[in-house]
């Protein structure tokens, strides 16, 4: 099964597609200082519940980049929805495809979604390459909770822990933010997945990629518990372009 197919499945009744609170991202929107008539890229905006929130809120206009056909149709329903569809643009996109004009953006955000444009270090500097000098960024991805990097995340490459997260996106900037996951809020996010998945399994016993699907959903759910929930934790930082 396709990963896009495969996401659009176990996050069917997702709003917020990652380990976040409504609290927690408006607590980001307001360190982001937005002002009307900001332009904000969001990178991987999934639904676009972030993008949405920062045109009710504050009035910006927003261009977010997903991949996910499913996801882009529910984001520009969601901005319909919302009354705020002439402010935010949602394109698919392939993100490390897409042209990312150099110092345009008064703020850019990626949050969990740094693989879309090939991991982190190549996400931070995509953003401070088009955001301007001054602008805003903020990026959630994951962090290691133990210093010494354990065997279980061998195939995830090298986590960073949290210290060494904030110091990569800030850079020699300052962090202005720093908002962490915490277990209820990754259990939530990850056994809504489960939920989403049983019932699509109870009504589509008869389709062709069933079986892969079966296998992908006990990877997904052995993976959480057994290296994710134990060794991993995820975070949102905020700093501001140099």
């Amino acid at each position: 099964m396709h990963f896009t197919r495969f996401w659009s499945i176990v996050e069917a009744n997702h709003d917020i597609q990652n380990p976040s609170t409504p609290y927690k991202l408006d607590k980001l929107i307001d360190t982001l200082q937005l002002q009307p008539g900001q332009h904000v890229l969001d990178v991987g905006c999934g639904k676009g519940w972030l993008l949405t929130r920062m045109a009710e809120r504050s009035g910006i206009t927003g261009t977010g980049v997903e991949i996910n056909p499913w996801f882009v149709r529910e984001a520009i329903a969601r901005t319909q929805r919302a009354g705020v569809a002439d402010a935010v643009t949602v394109v698919e996109y392939d993100a490390k495809q897409f042209t990312y004009a150099d110092h345009h953006y008064d703020a850019a955000v990626c949050i969990g979604a740094t693989f879309a444009l090939g991991g982190l270090d190549n996400c931070l500097a995509t953003l401070r390459r088009c955001v301007k000098p001054g602008g805003m960024i903020a990026v959630g991805d994951i962090f290691r909770h133990h210093e010494q990097h354990p065997a279980e995340l061998s195939e995830y490459g090298e986590v960073p822990t949290l210290a060494h997260l904030v110091e990569r996106v800030r850079a020699s900037a300052p962090a202005l933010g720093l908002w962490v996951a915490n277990a209820d809020d990754w259990d939530n996010y990850e056994s809504m997945k489960w939920r989403a998945a049983h019932a699509w399994t109870t009504r589509h016993a008869d389709d062709p990629e069933f079986a892969d699907f079966q296998h992908m959903v006990a990877r997904m759910r052995h993976d959480y518990l057994t290296k994710e929930r134990p060794h991993i934790g995820w975070a949102i930082v905020t700093t501001i372009n140099e």
